[in-house]
């Protein structure tokens, strides 16, 4: 895949393009494998703002898709959300920038790896998984879904500038 191979499959012309739920969705979910500096190039004007409300778009969509009774999972994608909302808070920096799509290329990279989850018994991606689930709540279907092999998942590996911390007022501190 080449860049414009992948400009055109997210219906850009350059990365100051990126802005639209659906580009994100195209570029975590893609069949085929995109390079990471690729992947890097197409974020590397979005603002922090717009990632961040990406992020919280795509995620609260996927998370609606998950089971109910898969709270584990619920658990992790949550973690990894937050954990990316505070990569993009701080995006303006070119290190947080790197950072965050680091983060986000490892969540696609699990996101789609065969055999992090079965359908029916049979191998498949967490996304493929994630897919049965939310047809079978629009259906009325009952495939059995196990996520268990995507648990494993390292959050310990980001990195944050202290920019995507905010101050906070303590209230009552310890009496002098």
């Amino acid at each position: 895949m080449t860049l414009d191979d992948l400009y055109n499959k997210l219906d850009m012309e350059g990365p100051e393009d990126f802005e639209y739920f659906e580009q994100l969705a195209d570029l975590l979910e893609s069949e085929e494998d995109v390079p990471f500096d690729l992947f890097y190039t197409v974020l590397s004007k979005v603002d922090a703002e717009t990632a961040g409300e990406l992020i919280e778009n795509y995620f609260e969509e996927l998370l609606g898709a998950v089971p109910d009774e898969e709270n584990d999972l619920v658990s992790l994608v949550d973690s990894i959300e937050q954990n990316l909302l505070l990569l993009a808070a701080d995006i303006d920096r070119s290190e947080s920038r790197r950072s965050f799509a680091e983060q986000l290329y490892k969540f696609s990279q699990w996101y789609k790896k065969p055999g992090n989850a079965a359908v029916d018994g049979d191998d498949a991606s967490v996304l493929e998984a994630v897919f049965c689930a939310r047809e079978d709540k629009l259906s009325g279907g009952s495939r059995s879904l196990d996520f268990s092999m995507a648990l494993d998942y390292d959050l310990d590996d980001a990195s944050y500038g202290l920019g995507s911390f905010k101050e906070i007022d303590v209230v009552g501190g310890r009496d002098e």
